[in-house]
């Protein structure tokens, strides 16, 4: 992958170093990481429709360890698995193997998706997409190559929870930052992130307005303290405050080709 810009060439060196869920150090099991994840977010297993896809084609975008891709893959969804690093490839093409789900992974952006347009059932990025500056070039991007009533299923930051108000701005009220460098600079387990953005249920309308239907919900309810990171809050989901904002967003046909012919 060239790195045509300084910024790229951050964003590199910085998620090769830091792929989610890897726990490369301690050597843990497919099965120990995957018990992992979704005991921590606990809500994904009932939230995300894995077996709704069996049959059907997903694209995985940032696909990093590779939990995600597999429990599709488990579920009997054909699994196709990107990641823009080397480290994510890799440890996607591990984790399935290891899982017993059959291995197609392409390391490639998001936003130069390389396959043919309209042939994706569902696209799902679980925490990407708020790293990608141009998310709304993305996201018609995926749009592209999502089949007829195709679906898209993300996660995203939710700005209006209590770890962005608690654990973002208050924490780091100090230090003379910009809010935009706190979100970026303390959003992640290791800091110094070269971008994040955290959305609004109309921040994510409005990305997605041109080309989907959506429905959201909000989930994981954590704070991350000055000793902690990611301290459950007993607090239910109807509030809408967890850090979590589930997006999923069904393709919309082209509104009757704009009025039959000014398309």
């Amino acid at each position: 992958m060239k790195r045509n810009s300084k910024r790229g060439g951050a964003f590199v060196d910085y998620w090769e170093k830091t792929v989610p869920w890897i726990f490369k150090d301690e050597k843990l099991s497919y099965k120990e990481r995957r018990r992992l994840r979704y005991s921590l977010q606990d809500y994904m297993l009932k939230t995300i429709p894995f077996a709704k896809y069996r049959g059907k084609l997903v694209l995985e975008i940032g696909s990093g360890s590779g939990i995600d891709s597999a429990e599709f893959g488990r579920q009997g969804a054909d699994i196709v698995s990107l990641d823009f690093t080397e480290t994510g490839a890799r440890s996607t093409r591990d984790t399935l193997a290891e899982a017993g789900v059959s291995s197609s992974v392409v390391r490639a952006a998001a936003q130069n998706l390389p396959f043919r347009d309209g042939v994706f059932d569902c696209v799902y990025s679980f925490g990407v997409l708020h790293h990608i500056p141009d998310a709304v070039g993305v996201t018609k991007e995926i749009a592209r190559k999502l089949a007829k009533r195709g679906e898209l299923i993300c996660m995203l930051y939710n700005k209006d929870s209590l770890l962005y108000a608690y654990s973002i701005l208050f924490l780091h009220r100090a230090t003379g930052l910009g809010e935009e460098e706190m979100i970026s600079r303390y959003s992640e387990r290791v800091e110094g992130c070269p971008y994040t953005k955290a959305y609004t249920k109309k921040d994510v309308r409005d990305m997605l307005a041109d080309d989907f239907d959506v429905s959201m919900s909000v989930h994981f309810n954590v704070i991350d303290t000055d000793q902690e990171r990611k301290v459950k809050v007993l607090l239910s989901d109807e509030y809408e405050l967890g850090w979590h904002l589930i997006v999923r967003a069904t393709r919309r046909l082209r509104q009757a080709r704009r009025k039959r012919g000014e398309d």
